[in-house]
């Protein structure tokens, strides 16, 4: 029978405590539609109302939103600054299935 590691029996001394930490994973993201101010997404992954995300757009670059709300695997995001038109215009020819839209400068 293998036996169990020891947590005791650490290399380095671990001391206690209980603070705030930020943590970045990488996550595959379905974006359903997008406007100047925000976008709305799939994700399987349950995240809180209130998570703050960083959002690499097809075109546009990364941007920080909120999630705003949520309604099972979709939610919505507000951006922390809104998109420019050609940020908007980017992103928006970036998708495959894009449909011809009018976005005003």
């Amino acid at each position: 029978m293998a036996s169990q590691p020891n947590i005791d029996n650490r290399r380095d001394p671990r001391f206690s405590t209980e603070c705030r930490a930020m943590a970045r994973i990488a996550l595959s993201i379905t974006i359903l539609d997008v406007s100047a101010n925000g976008l709305r997404a799939r994700i399987s992954l349950p995240l809180a109302v209130g998570t703050l995300l960083k959002f690499s757009l097809p075109g546009s670059g990364e941007h920080h939103a909120r999630i705003a709300w949520r309604d099972g695997e979709i939610f919505g995001c507000e951006f922390m600054k809104p998109l420019n038109s050609q940020e908007l215009r980017r992103t928006v020819e970036a998708s495959s299935n894009a449909a011809p839209v009018a976005i005003s400068s």
